[in-house]
């Protein structure tokens, strides 16, 4: 017999598995290292019917969103709150500004997409494969 959901999602919460946790508003994300891959989840606090998550699961929600969201239950402070992020970097001057978004650029150039930059969106190698087998 395998094991129940319960436990499927404990091996998962707070755990190494659950990375670059963030808030934004009333929204949670992260990206969870499943056992067939990278998913991103995400799932809005106040309506949790609001969830998306790229993993290949049939079931609704996924044991994914449940993880994220007992995850912020245990662990808040783990989650990057991205609003309070932006302000601390609205107080900085000009330059230093600049100087954070050039080493964030150079430490992954598809960030250039967000500024409006072609040719440096995030592709994933399944769109790259498919387009050479064209």
């Amino acid at each position: 017999m395998g094991r129940s959901r319960e436990q499927r999602v404990a091996e998962y919460v707070d755990s190494d598995f659950l990375r670059q946790r963030l808030r934004t508003g009333n929204r949670l994300s992260c990206l969870i290292e499943g056992r067939h891959g990278s998913y991103i989840t995400s799932v809005d606090l106040n309506d949790r019917l609001d969830f998306s998550c790229s993993c290949p699961s049939e079931e609704y929600p996924c044991k994914h969103v449940d993880a994220l969201l007992e995850t912020y239950t245990v662990n808040r402070k783990s989650f990057i709150d991205l609003d309070r992020l932006l302000k601390k970097l609205a107080k900085l001057e000009k330059n230093e500004l600049l100087d954070k978004i050039r080493s964030m650029i150079i430490n992954f150039p598809p960030a250039l997409s967000a500024l409006g930059v072609s040719g440096f969106e995030l592709t994933g190698t399944r769109d790259m494969e498919e387009r050479e087998n064209e």
